[in-house]
């Protein structure tokens, strides 16, 4: 019989050079028309030399989700820019970029230790806004370490170095302008610092210094909203000096260029910049401006020499600095030697080579196939209905050959950034990794380190997607959150005896029948359960960036056939993930199922599923995969013991009674005495450890745990406690001595749930272990006695 598309929708080379039309990206540049990022988003868009659209607006929450709708978009972002309130200014974002196919934030005024009490939730709001972009800008080397801080405090594990490894750094652009004849100096001259006033700015340690050097000061520029007080504040702080400070107040830009060279002393004192306009204003304006040492200042000094005059941190070496620049008024002034950048085109460049990525990456791992590579990339030119642009990932678990894309051998050496060919419709890259056995995951990883899309899709080398697949995996990855999503393999033998490839397929092969009836029980996973991770296929799948993020990509200690996808699926049902399966997005396997090759050879198919498993069980605790019984670092339940000021037999007994509950690891906190066995240990549990967990258990007073809500080596422990009742207590209550969490509930937000009186008993702190255990081995002989089993 035939099967599959139609010639006339096959993707071969009747497609490969028609253009493909993407939206032009949009510039989001929220915030008042004197702002700052204002002014400096304004600049790079109208720099821009693609075909862009601009959204204005004081606030981002005042923008209209609907221009933002299917398209590519970059916003320029402080947090005062987002919401009239800062408690509504993540809300505001999520909802007006959630149906953006791609976003690049550009951040400015980076959190930092100056911002006091505001630091702690300007991190949290900096960190979430990263976690929701695909791309990240910031303006310096020191801008990107205070954002690793924030995003190191706030995502452990994998993701804060995911979201590091997109961050990019593009200086503000700064061009020397044309700037008026140098008046003649003053004698004296005034010291002049430049922008808004606000506290913390320097310009208290630049009167101090003004003064001591026997010279008047004077801020060009207005005062920041709600702090009109400081310019009578300076005024009097200077007067009490002996000296005179001003302000001048708003000037025009048409005004400025004249007043910065009518300066007499430039100087930038803020001791905590991460970027800064002004001191790129100084610059454009021809003037050398005095600066005290940082982090970013000296970054400045380092990109552009001669352009700044650095002093150290103390007053004595600022009112030095003023004086040997009032002594030598031509050091004030850039020398025709100093190079300036970037300048705005390079920046606006800069920028679109990062905004201009494409919404999905499809990552294809390759290993010596080339005719099964040459038919699936011609499939993938001729996708159709993705929004937003796609690329194509070549990722070769070191073939002895590399692969060739559309004529275009690809780089002999394994690493970097690969061979990229922009023949077709969508750009193709090769990358490559040393062959080490059979590692599909660790080349998924390497293709997706080098993917740029909203949407990551990996296609086996051995299964060609049929025309609409890629857009309907890229649908189900935006329709709810964090999603994890399967097509449609269907089989066909597509490989001739002389190694051609048949497409479209003629004969269609049987279905795996386990795998439609795991998706037909689960409502195409949409119901499914802790099993779930058994209907995930890596060979035509798709992920959202965040949830990447989060999972960090395959295990690559898994290798040999089978069992990575299963792993990562377990991970993302852990951490919240939804399970989808999408039956239109088809792709053609070559090939039966793995049951029905080798000719039906049972010995074959059992040796092969059970080294899979054996490979998983470390990994992944469900008892289908490990059993009962055995010990693994990674167990299925963690439990923590909060052990400061309890005896040594209290412990004892304690972490007795959790183990005792199946594969359970504990993890003591604060005990002198923490009993020897390898499912205990010292401490709190480890980011691999959590991942892989189903629930932990807080112990925080010393009782027996006498039951948990699931019994031991459960099938199903989230949904048992999703739906506790009876002796558990509400999750508002406090926690008490004993509480629960499913690690996928807690991942959606829910809280942990205090287990009610009757499922612990009080260890007191003169127990004696061996008549502990002897009481218990009693009560056990009367319950068997009395015929029950339980608690």
């Amino acid at each position: 019989m035939s099967a599959g598309p139609s010639p006339a929708s096959d993707g071969t080379d009747d497609h490969s050079e028609v253009p493909v039309e993407v939206p032009p990206v949009v510039h989001v540049v929220p915030g008042p028309d004197a702002h700052g990022v204002v002014l400096h988003g304004l600049r790079i868009r109208a720099a821009t030399r693609a075909r862009t659209d601009l959204v204005r607006a004081d606030l981002l929450a005042e923008v209209d989700p609907a221009r933002l709708r299917d398209r590519r978009v970059v916003v320029q972002v402080t947090d005062r820019v987002l919401a009239a309130r800062r408690e509504d200014a993540l809300a505001a974002w999520r909802r007006v970029t959630a149906g953006a196919v791609r976003v690049t934030v550009v951040l400015h005024d980076l959190p930092q230790a100056s911002d006091g009490r505001h630091r702690g939730p300007r991190s949290e709001l900096y960190a979430a806004l990263c976690a929701d972009a695909d791309d990240v800008v910031v303006a310096s080397r020191h801008e990107e370490l205070l954002l690793a801080a924030v995003l190191r405090h706030a995502f452990p594990g994998p993701r804060a170095r995911a979201l590091l490894d997109r961050t990019h750094v593009i200086p503000l652009p700064v061009v020397r302008g044309a700037s008026p004849a140098r008046p003649a100096p003053s004698s004296p001259p005034t010291v002049a610092t430049l922008g808004f006033l606000y506290p913390g700015k320097g310009v208290e340690e630049v009167v101090d210094a003004a003064a001591e050097a026997g010279l008047d000061a004077v801020n060009i520029g207005g005062v920041s909203a709600g702090h009109d007080d400081l310019v009578d504040q300076l005024a009097g702080r200077a007067a009490a000096a002996g000296t005179r400070w001003s302000a001048t107040g708003w000037v025009d830009d048409a005004d400025l260029p004249a007043a910065l060279a009518g300066a007499g002393i430039p100087v930038a004192a803020h001791r905590h910049l991460s970027a800064s306009g002004s001191i790129n204003s100084w610059l454009a304006a021809g003037r050398r401006p005095v600066v005290v040492a940082s982090r970013y200042t000296r970054e400045l000094a380092e990109r552009m020499p001669g352009a700044v005059r650095l002093v150290g941190p103390t007053h004595a070496e600022l009112v030095a600095a003023l004086r040997e620049a009032a002594h030598d008024p031509a050091s004030t002034w850039l020398g025709d030697d100093v190079v300036l950048g970037p300048d705005e085109d390079e920046a606006a460049a800069l920028l679109h080579a990062v905004v201009d990525r494409p919404a999905v990456s499809v990552v294809v791992p390759y290993y010596r196939g080339q005719a099964m590579l040459d038919v699936i990339l011609a499939q993938l030119d001729a996708q159709e209905g993705v929004a937003g642009g796609l690329e194509v990932v070549v990722a070769d678990d070191g073939s002895p050959e590399p692969p060739t894309v559309r004529g275009t051998r690809a780089d002999a050496e394994t690493g970097g950034g690969g061979t990229v060919v922009t023949a077709g419709r969508w750009p193709v890259r090769v990358v490559r990794q040393g062959r080490d056995g059979f590692r599909a995951g660790a080349a998924r990883n390497l293709g997706a380190r080098h993917a740029a899309g909203r949407v990551v899709v990996f296609v086996d080398g051995d299964t060609v997607p049929a025309t609409g697949t890629v857009a309907a995996l890229q649908k189900a990855c935006r329709t709810t959150g964090s999603t994890l999503a399967v097509g449609h393999r269907r089989h066909a033998t597509l490989t001739r005896a002389d190694g051609s490839v048949t497409w479209p397929p003629q004969d269609e092969l049987p279905e795996p029948e386990w795998l439609a009836q795991g998706f037909a029980a689960t409502a195409d996973l949409a119901e499914a359960d802790d099993g779930g991770f058994r209907w995930i296929i890596s060979a035509v799948m798709a992920v959202d960036r965040a949830l990447w993020d989060v999972l960090g990509g395959f295990d690559e200690r898994l290798k040999g056939y089978g069992g990575e996808d299963w792993e990562l699926a377990w991970r993302a049902w852990l951490a919240g993930a939804d399970l989808a399966h999408v039956p239109e997005a088809v792709a053609w396997h070559d090939g039966p199922d793995l049951k029905g090759r080798e000719g039906e050879e049972a010995e074959h198919l059992a040796r092969t599923k059970n080294a899979e498993t054996g490979r998983l069980a470390p990994l992944l605790p469900h008892p289908l995969v490990r059993g009962r019984g055995w010990t693994h670092p990674c167990p299925d339940v963690v439990a923590l013991v909060e052990a400061t000021g309890w005896t040594p037999g209290q412990v004892e007994v304690v972490v007795e009674t959790l183990l005792d509950h199946g594969d359970v690891g504990v993890w003591v906190r604060g005990g002198k005495h923490v009993p020897a066995d390898p499912r205990v240990h010292v401490g709190l549990p480890g980011h691999d450890v959590l991942a892989r967990a189903r629930a932990q258990v807080v112990v925080r007073e010393p009782v027996e745990v006498l039951r948990l809500p699931w019994g031991r080596w459960p099938e199903e422990l989230t949904s048992v406690v999703a739906g506790m009742a009876g002796g558990a207590t509400a999750p508002e209550d406090p926690p008490g001595p004993v509480s629960v969490a499913a690690t996928r509930l807690a991942a959606r937000g829910s809280r942990p749930v205090a287990l009610g009186a009757d499922w612990s008993r009080p260890v007191p702190r003169d127990v004696v272990v061996e008549h502990w255990r002897q009481r218990r081995l009693n009560d056990e002989r009367r319950r068997r006695q009395d015929g029950r089993t339980d608690g």
